[in-house]
């Protein structure tokens, strides 16, 4: 069938995890995907705020963030589902106990800790991030993702605040490091609602991911493509395996499929 929508993660596929950097054929690339009609959708984890600079790099106003909790369509938001002031305030108050690092990340707005923001997540140091209050005020319900790194804590001190968060790891690379989201929301399951908003079938849509949050997205579309450096679990699940973000991954499977 002919593609219609193309999604893409962002760290690792769209943009290179060593430079921090767009290479220049993924930019040309997604131009030339919009231009022939194709939405594009930036699918990550990353909070919206953190992510629109690479959308207008490309041209792209389409975005998955928070990894399926917000979905914002040119300009328009069309789902949000923020974690609950009761956990965000157990989650403050244990990683205080515990001296653990917390970051907050709303759709325009961040907040931490002083550890967090010092030790450990380095980006805050080039945002204006606010001191993380010990309680959140009520009309505060717009915090969709949490990023906590555990220096003296264990993952299971957190997993009993609620039943109704997720916990998933970074990376290998970073073992102590956990975003922390409201249970249900997935890539996977924010597709299903982009697809269903644009009136567009599954089997129209491919996906591009190198992470092992992306495994449901490449599996929800018709054709999934692992980036050259992803995981391994990944490339067992994707229906096509291109080169390394450094090697113009992007650009060579959107050739291999006649896309460009």
């Amino acid at each position: 069938m002919t593609t219609k929508i193309v999604f893409f993660d962002l760290d690792g596929t769209v943009v290179d995890n060593q430079t921090e950097q767009v290479p220049d054929s993924t930019i040309q690339s997604i131009k030339t995907l919009q231009e022939k009609g194709i939405h594009v959708v930036l699918a990550t984890g990353r909070s919206y705020f953190l992510a629109k600079s690479v959308g207008e790099l490309l041209g792209v106003k389409n975005f998955i963030n928070f990894s399926g909790a917000y979905i914002r369509l040119d300009e328009k938001e069309i789902y949000m589902d923020p974690i609950s002031k009761r956990d965000l305030d157990l989650l403050v108050k244990i990683s205080n106990l515990k001296g653990d690092h917390l970051s907050c990340f709303g759709i325009e707005e961040a907040f931490s800790n002083g550890l967090a923001k010092e030790v450990a997540l380095p980006i805050l140091k080039n945002i204006d991030c606010h001191e993380i209050p010990n309680l959140f005020s009520e009309n505060e319900v717009e915090y969709m993702g949490m990023c906590l790194f555990l220096a003296n804590g264990k993952i299971a001190d957190y997993h009993h605040i609620s039943n109704d968060l997720q916990f998933y790891q970074w990376g290998s690379n970073i073992p102590n490091a956990y975003n922390i989201e409201r249970k249900g929301n997935s890539k996977a399951r924010a597709i299903e609602k982009v697809l269903s908003y644009l009136h567009i079938n599954s089997d129209e849509a491919m996906a591009f991911g190198d992470g092992g949050n992306d495994i449901e997205m490449l599996q929800k579309v018709g054709i999934g493509i692992a980036m050259g450096n992803a995981r391994d679990t990944l490339k067992e699940k994707a229906d096509f395996v291109t080169k390394s973000v450094d090697e113009d991954g992007i650009e060579y499977a959107l050739k291999r499929f006649n896309l460009i």
